[in-house]
């Protein structure tokens, strides 16, 4: 079971929660008697446990972004269960491996791997892979090498396609292209509890 005390990640100033690093709740995997081996990084403590805590459902899936997968600016809208019309939705990614650039409400996030980020409700945001050759170690940023290759995966919980809105233009609303300098000048990078700029 989670603890209630453990304060999980950091709250950005428009409601999006970003957990990584230390921000995290890391523990055995299994009871020392099972003698498994084994450690859990926690990075939500559940809907039972914290009401706070959003509760997902829907399909779920991986997702893998490149330099060329840029996004455009959306937000995420479900249909209402107590009538007709939509209502906004927060959107989970979990970053499994490389490193994400993600703009939301019109500020730039360096995120590392194993990194969860839950958008809050009507937040407009967007994502693609950091450029190629940004290197965090030599930034300042990690401890040990965390260099990224212009690629990430994450898991997404997935829209059903009866919600989908289509936007014709989506080109001009695509998150920009940015290189290493870019980001190092309006970016802020986030590790542990906390997200600073250069």
């Amino acid at each position: 079971m989670v603890t209630m005390s453990f304060e999980f990640g950091f709250t950005l100033p428009n409601g999006t929660r970003i957990v990584h690093g230390e921000g995290s709740l890391t523990k055995p995997a299994c009871s020392p008697e099972l003698g498994l081996p084994g450690t859990l990084q926690v990075l939500s403590p559940g809907h039972g446990h914290e009401s706070s805590c959003i509760s997902f459902s829907g399909p779920n899936g991986l997702f893998q972004f490149d330099t060329t997968c840029r996004m455009p600016r959306h937000v995420h809208m479900s249909l209402r269960a107590d009538g007709p019309g939509l209502r906004y939705v927060v959107e989970k990614l979990i970053i499994l491996n490389g490193i994400a650039v993600a703009e939301i409400k019109g500020e730039i996030y360096v995120i590392p791997p194993g990194c969860m980020v839950t958008i809050a409700h009507g937040v407009p945001h967007a994502w693609v892979a950091a450029p190629e050759g940004l290197d965090l170690q030599a930034l300042g940023i990690a401890d040990g090498s965390l260099v990224s290759n212009g690629r990430f995966l994450a898991t997404k919980t997935l829209m059903n396609e009866e919600e989908y809105v289509q936007c014709d233009d989506l080109h001009s609303i695509r998150i920009v292209d940015m290189d290493v300098e870019y980001l190092k000048k309006n970016a802020w990078f986030v590790w542990g509890r906390s997200c600073r700029k250069l």
